[in-house]
């Protein structure tokens, strides 16, 4: 259970060094690199970002950004720096002292993207709960850009995402690779793909009946060299995917994980793909500074993917 801060500020020498809502504000600048990033991770307006970081400025009497027009990112001023240090020790500070307040068992907040969520974390998480069973979990659905975000800010303190994010904060690992399969519900594919004794060509499939779901910029660029551009169908998020898969001659491209599933919820074939996208990588993504707290969880999940 999430534990509430009865203050929100603390006075040093009389200037109020640390008004909670600042400090986040800032180190999400600071960590993100981008006001409309920052904004992301805290869930408020980019005006609201920019509000409380000069309200900030102005009560200590220093420009603590570098804002230049036209830039990409933005950067730290030195007083910038020396305060976003500070900032992060009273960020471990308020963090322990909140700690104080909870129960002695172990915490873990987990993000992954839909169809890790979907079809990886029940096993995973039924084998983490058997190993650590007064563990408190918290489970998160996201995209993966923002399961990252939400991982730099400490809100997350794993996420498994199907891109490799590059930050300094973060560290990160493949976990597996799995080939992209071709599920088709048509009778003009027969048991001899479904066997993959060969695999099937993308000619044998009609564009007009494929169902799209954004699995990334590279399997985009793979659709396009083939000329898929117009699918019958849509679908954002992948437990929307198997109503529109049983619609006769429909398919669409899918993780060799999904596979099992789609058979027995569509009765459709998932079958290799000749040329297919690029193979999908689940990526582990975390913190690199780990909490105290969530060592002994975080190690035992390591444990138990290494074993899979």
């Amino acid at each position: 259970m999430p534990v509430t801060l009865t203050f929100s500020r603390l006075d040093i020498d009389g200037i109020d060094m640390f008004v909670v809502e600042e400090v986040e504000t800032f180190l999400a600048i600071a960590r993100s690199g981008s006001l409309a990033q920052a904004a992301r991770i805290v869930h408020t307006s980019q005006s609201t970002v920019s509000y409380r970081l000069e309200r900030l400025e102005k009560r200590l009497g220093r420009r603590l950004v570098l804002r230049a027009r036209g830039a990409k990112g933005i950067g730290l001023t030195a007083a910038g720096q020396r305060y976003r240090d500070l900032a992060e020790q009273w960020e471990r500070l308020v963090g322990e002292a909140a700690r104080i307040r909870e129960t002695p068992h172990a915490a873990l907040a987990m993000g992954g993207a839909d169809a890790i969520s979907i079809y990886i974390f029940d096993s995973l998480v039924s084998k983490l709960r058997s190993r650590l069973p007064e563990l408190r979990l918290t489970l998160e659905t996201g995209r993966s850009r923002a399961l990252c975000d939400r991982v730099v800010a400490g809100h997350l303190d794993v996420a498994f995402v199907f891109y490799e994010p590059v930050h300094t904060d973060l560290r990160v690992r493949p976990l597996a690779r799995y080939p992209m399969l071709a599920a088709v519900n048509s009778p003009s594919v027969d048991d001899a793909y479904e066997r993959a004794a060969e695999a099937l060509p993308l000619s044998a499939l009609a564009g007009a009946h494929e169902i799209y779901l954004p699995w990334g910029p590279d399997y985009d660029l793979w659709r396009e060299r083939n000329l898929l551009r117009e699918p019958a169908h849509s679908a954002t998020m992948v437990h929307t995917l198997p109503p529109l898969l049983r619609t006769s001659d429909c398919w669409t491209v899918a993780p060799s994980f999904m596979a099992e599933d789609l058979r027995a919820r569509t009765g459709c074939r998932v079958v290799p793909l000749r040329d297919g996208p690029p193979d999908r990588t689940i990526y582990w993504v975390e913190h690199k500074r780990r909490r105290a707290g969530n060592t002994a969880p975080l190690r035992a999940l390591e444990d138990l993917l290494d074993q899979r």
